[in-house]
């Protein structure tokens, strides 16, 4: 009995089972969750620690189920999502939490009741299903308090900034950055779009390393020197264009 104490780590033992005419037992593992960094969601001194959770066994069921013999349960999280589930049950009160702790290790719980429904099978399904169905009324009623309090916040903002503008202090105004949508942007023309090319271009040639090598550096600067040379010589024929061209020759 002492080594099967050892073993349990700390944890303590109950016993589930699906209703009053299964045979069957499942045993559960459940201790006081206390670690050094405490989720706030995990509030310490009110959170239990459950491991080995059937699959069928839904946050409903668990709730209802420590709600009755504990004290109230005030949320139930999951941290596995498929098989046999880790489960965090965080009770209202820390008297509901030292009565869960008290719970005799051959103590059996009865998950389908009269008060308790734990629904398996094809009606577990169908429920989910129906419970996934959206009405058009009450999405549209959600919306439409969604929209409202947007609405409310958007011009309680707008009330601040016009409040703090008319009572600056000493002539200074409070200026925001924020832009409303649609001013100052750039008008969809071919030009416009032409510059915001160039530049999007000429950003992407400086993150290039260019003239990494020596022998690029080399070829940049013989490149370079044929580009003023050529630009020489055209300016030498255009000059004698023009000479050619004119007109008054006073010698």
């Amino acid at each position: 009995m002492n080594n099967q104490k050892k073993n349990l780590h700390g944890f303590k033992t109950l016993w589930i089972r699906f209703d009053t005419e299964t045979t069957d037992k499942h045993q559960l593992f459940f201790k006081e969750h206390s670690i050094r960094n405490q989720a706030p969601e995990h509030p310490r001194g009110r959170t239990l620690f459950l491991l080995n959770v059937p699959p069928y066994v839904t946050r409903d069921v668990l709730r209802k189920t420590f709600s009755n013999l504990c004290g109230t349960v005030s949320n139930v999280y999951y941290t596995t999502p498929n098989g046999f589930k880790v489960a965090y049950i965080v009770f209202k009160e820390e008297l509901a939490l030292e009565k869960a702790l008290e719970i005799h290790n051959e103590h059996v719980i009865t998950l389908n009741t009269a008060s308790c429904k734990c629904v398996t099978g094809l009606a577990k399904w169908c429920k989910e299903y129906n419970d996934s169905i959206c009405y058009e009324t009450e999405l549209k009623e959600q919306i439409e308090i969604y929209m409202q309090n947007y609405d409310r916040k958007i011009l309680e903002k707008i009330r601040r900034e016009k409040a703090m503008r008319e009572n600056a202090e000493d002539g200074w105004v409070t200026v925001t950055g924020r832009k409303k949508r649609g001013q100052y942007a750039l008008s969809r023309k071919e030009t416009v779009i032409n510059k915001v090319q160039q530049k999007e271009e000429q950003k992407n040639k400086k993150k290039q390393l260019l003239n990494f090598y020596t022998f690029q550096i080399r070829e940049s600067k013989k490149q370079n020197l044929a580009e003023l040379r050529k630009k020489f010589e055209l300016d030498k024929k255009r000059l004698q264009d023009l000479k050619s061209k004119r007109t008054f020759r006073p010698f």
